[in-house]
């Protein structure tokens, strides 16, 4: 893959992720309640898990759709330092759907590919 796509690929991740931030943020502080802050917080934290979680998403999906060689390369290195971010943080239920939700796009990504080649 040239720099020129793998910027191209990072850019969209990153694009996605901060549109759908709010929609992950929201969906995080609806289900799992809200997040706790202290006086130095940020005034949403949700919102900053919400980007975790559509970085991960948005990640695996884009890495395995658009990636033309070495997919789980580019893969392992969307996902696999911000699993491990929220692992030395101790985040176990973030952990777990980010994990999830990096599944989700995985299967979601191997789903289009197949429509793509049958037809």
């Amino acid at each position: 893959m040239s720099k020129k796509n793998q910027f191209l690929l990072f850019f969209g991740i990153s694009f996605s992720a901060i549109i759908f931030t709010s929609l992950f943020g929201n969906l995080y502080e609806k289900y799992l309640g809200p997040a706790s802050t202290g006086f130095w917080g940020p005034s949403h934290p949700e919102y900053f898990s919400g980007f975790m979680f559509s970085f991960l998403f948005f990640g695996s999906l884009f890495s395995w759709l658009f990636a033309t060689g070495k997919k789980k390369k580019y893969w392992l290195s969307y996902v696999l330092p911000l699993l491990l971010f929220m692992l030395l943080l101790g985040a176990f239920e973030e952990l777990i759907i980010g994990i999830g939700l990096v599944v989700i796009g995985w299967l979601l990504a191997r789903v289009i590919l197949l429509i793509k080649n049958r037809k």
